[in-house]
């Protein structure tokens, strides 16, 4: 699983809830092996009573266990009728199957041990256990929640339990589940990052950077580590304590193309086009490619910047890199962006307002391109039409807001300052915003000027 990060600069926050992964080694790791070999020990008083037969099986296989022999311990117990009536030969061909990575055997010989005997509480959470590592969580839950019901404190239930619950966005008793996790489990790398995140998202940033930093120092090659340590870093506007995290992990090769959008934005915020401009190109032509609209996002950001030289290599970039996009409203996108540089930068303006007004003819409603084009007719000093595009746009639920703006610098340009007012009120009635305000006053005393 990897882990991504977003920022408001030009991407959606869609996995900004994504947990931190169990790390690869976490199944291997001391704390978790000690919990769960210990799961072969019988606990006569809370759980179902061994015949005689059944202790005799078990102890058969021990030295085939002690001597590494898993597989043949395994054929040796499932091949044994006493494995369809007893819990505990169940259980143990189940964990024994979990050793080997045979997650289907393991589920289906905890599941016989637990129907066998219901309140087998190892069973419940060697279950739970199994279907952590399968990834599916709305089995893992319910098995891992009966364990603990059952008088399970272990860190290592308590531990994922946490994780899933981080998975479904319950971060609140995800961190109470964590905590409960380290009084057992103390040195756990992953309980100690589980607690970091949920802090995070309980706007405890600070908690969380200074966390997360004793993680990295333990694993200083675990690359979600760093993403993660930069997202909390862009969230309390450590920029460029972000940027060196990302820029390590692309110096590992490890950098996937969407966080490589991700360091362009930041450098493009820190205002440098020259170290955006390689890693944009990059993010297009690796393997696995970003999503489609997070090129077009990174491209909107770029022209917001202005920057029209890098934005039309970008442009003719993501032309290239998806010359049969689907999905129309990114076609559309991309078909105003287009128009937009070419119309900004001066290098072909008829051509960028032949394309908005073939989108406007085929939807009468983008709000957008309206608004583009509006803006180019001011331009060009056509200001009749201008504002009936802007009236058209201030008619669309989503695009009022910005053509009446528009609206009001029009009627400034033309003297009709009353008009100007009438729309900047409605704007304010959308959002109030300080620089709205400021222009408002300044068009009062011109009309008062001019009166």
């Amino acid at each position: 699983m990897k882990y991504l990060l977003f920022t408001c600069l030009f991407i959606t926050p869609l996995l900004a809830a994504e947990s931190l992964p169990l790390s690869k080694d976490y199944w291997k790791d001391e704390a978790f092996l000690k919990s769960f070999n210990g799961s072969y020990r019988i606990n006569a008083r809370i759980e179902p009573a061994v015949s005689s037969a059944e202790r005799g099986l078990l102890v058969s296989v021990q030295p085939l266990m002690a001597g590494g022999k898993r597989q043949t311990a395994f054929a040796k117990l499932t091949s044994s009728a006493l494995v369809k009536t007893s819990a505990a030969v169940a259980f143990n061909a189940g964990n024994i199957a979990f050793e080997l990575g045979d997650m289907k055997s393991a589920e289906k010989y905890y599941q016989r041990a637990v129907k066998i005997f219901p309140s087998f509480r190892r069973a419940h959470r060697n279950l739970g256990f199994v279907y952590v590592r399968s990834d599916e969580w709305k089995k893992a839950m319910p098995a891992l929640e009966e364990a603990i019901k059952l008088g399970d404190q272990d860190g290592a239930t308590y531990g994922q339990l946490a994780y899933g619950r981080a998975q479904n966005g319950q971060y609140a008793s995800a961190l109470q589940a964590y905590r409960l996790a380290q009084l057992t489990q103390p040195e756990s790398v992953d309980w100690k990052a589980g607690v970091a995140q949920c802090l995070q998202h309980l706007d405890r940033n600070e908690e969380a950077l200074a966390l997360i930093e004793e993680v990295i120092q333990v694993r200083p090659t675990e690359v979600s580590y760093y993403l993660f340590q930069a997202s909390i870093q862009i969230a309390v506007e450590k920029i460029d304590d972000a940027m060196v995290n990302l820029e390590l992990v692309r110096r590992m090769g490890k950098l996937d193309a969407e966080n490589h959008f991700l360091l362009a934005s930041l450098h493009l915020r820190s205002g440098s086009s020259k170290l955006a401009r390689p890693l944009m190109l990059a993010a297009i032509t690796m393997e696995q490619q970003p999503q489609y609209s997070s090129a077009l996002n990174l491209l909107e950001f770029v022209t917001r910047n202005q920057d029209w030289k890098l934005a039309r290599e970008f442009a003719d970039a993501i032309q290239k890199a998806w010359p049969d996009a689907k999905g129309v409203k990114l076609v559309r996108q991309q078909k105003r962006l287009g128009a937009l540089i070419d119309i900004q930068s001066g290098e072909n303006p008829q051509r960028g307002a032949e394309v908005l007004e073939d989108l406007i003819q085929s939807d009468p409603l983008d709000a957008v391109a309206l608004n583009l084009l509006a803006r180019h007719r001011v331009a060009e000093k056509r200001y009749q039409e201008a504002e009936m595009l802007l009236q058209q746009a201030s008619s669309i639920e989503g695009g009022e807001y910005e053509a009446r703006i528009e609206l009001a610098k029009l009627y400034v340009a033309r003297t009709r300052y009353e008009e100007a007012l009438e729309q900047l009120d409605f704007v304010l009635k959308i959002q109030v915003t300080e620089e709205i305000k400021s222009y408002r006053d300044a068009i009062v005393n011109l009309a008062e000027s001019a009166r």
